[in-house]
């Protein structure tokens, strides 16, 4: 019992000595931080986490359910130009708004690099299915793009 008050004694000593009150030690007023928001190029109807998730989905092992292997996206040249154009094979290399398809091609590795290795690999306890190719096919004329994911 004497060690116990001994400590509370030794505390409210120092904090009395720094100058805080019997509530605790004065606290600074904290500073928000900026966010730091990524400056995208073009538009898209999915974000980046967005974009990953609907590949994770299609990735999911089910019981008795086959997923679609397919999902659509509405996008700009500016953006498909920006996202998948540093770690993608696009072929026409050059395209704008007339051009009337254009096709990125994303292997595992270049996939892993645009959304993250988690969202390219999926399954449950008993096996891991991991992206093997993925194929955007877009449209710059209508905007619409489909992507193809394959196992």
């Amino acid at each position: 019992m004497t060690d116990v008050s001994k400590s509370s004694t030794k505390r409210t000593l120092f904090n009395t000595l720094d100058g805080a009150g019997a509530s605790g030690p004065v606290k600074k007023p904290r500073v928000a931080k900026p966010k730091v928001t990524s400056t995208s190029i073009g538009n898209c109807s999915l974000s980046k986490k967005d974009f990953g998730d609907k590949i994770k989905a299609c990735l999911a092992l089910e019981k008795y359910a086959v997923q679609p292997m397919r999902f659509y996206v509405t996008m700009d040249c500016a953006f498909m130009r920006n996202f998948f154009g540093g770690s993608s094979t696009i072929t026409p290399a050059d395209f704008d708004e007339s051009s009337p398809v254009v096709v990125a091609e994303l292997n595992n590795t270049q996939a892993g690099v645009v959304f993250g290795v988690s969202k390219i690999k999926n399954g449950n306890r008993m096996e891991t299915v991991h992206l093997s190719n993925m194929i955007v096919v877009f449209h710059p004329s209508t905007g619409k793009a489909s992507c193809w994911v394959s196992v």
